[in-house]
């Protein structure tokens, strides 16, 4: 790959963080009060939004941001440390969350893979796990206390 297109190629940014199961909604609220509008400005798009069990009593949020290119993302990356809003609400996160990482990604294969449709049995499972979740509840009080220090990898912008 030339300089040029390596300049020009997609960066994706994976954020996961692990929050225990009372706590999902509260700070899905919280991120796209806070922390959503900022981003954008900074130039993320967001694409998608998951979330799967963790273990007991736990899920893991996924947010996928798509960002133009590697100059966006280092634009994006300024923009952050610049921004005390982006701190604060990450040491926020930080006091409840069990874990959390932000992984980058560019593509390791040029264009779109061909997968293999799992077929229904792949599907139905999916739907199996997202019915037997609990309800949310975004009033309950954040977890606190010894031993409760999030694990952290990569750095959040």
């Amino acid at each position: 790959m030339s300089t040029a297109d390596s300049a020009t190629e997609t960066v994706n940014i994976l954020d996961q963080v692990t929050l225990t199961n009372d706590q999902v909604a509260l700070w899905l609220g919280q991120f796209h009060d806070r922390y959503l509008p900022g981003a954008q400005r900074r130039g993320m798009r967001l694409e998608r939004v998951w979330r799967s069990p963790a273990g007991r009593g736990t899920t893991t949020v996924h947010i996928l941001w798509v960002l133009p290119g590697i100059r966006a993302f280092y634009a994006m990356r300024g923009a952050a440390a610049a921004d005390p809003d982006v701190a604060a609400f990450w040491a926020a996160t930080d006091r409840y969350a069990s874990a959390r990482q932000r992984r980058a990604l560019q593509p390791a294969m040029p264009g779109p893979v061909d997968a293999p449709d799992p077929g229904p049995a792949a599907t139905a499972a999916a739907d199996t796990t997202e019915s037997g979740r609990a309800e949310t509840n975004p009033t309950a009080a954040a977890p606190s206390g010894p031993g409760r220090t999030p694990r952290r990898t990569g750095g959040h912008a």
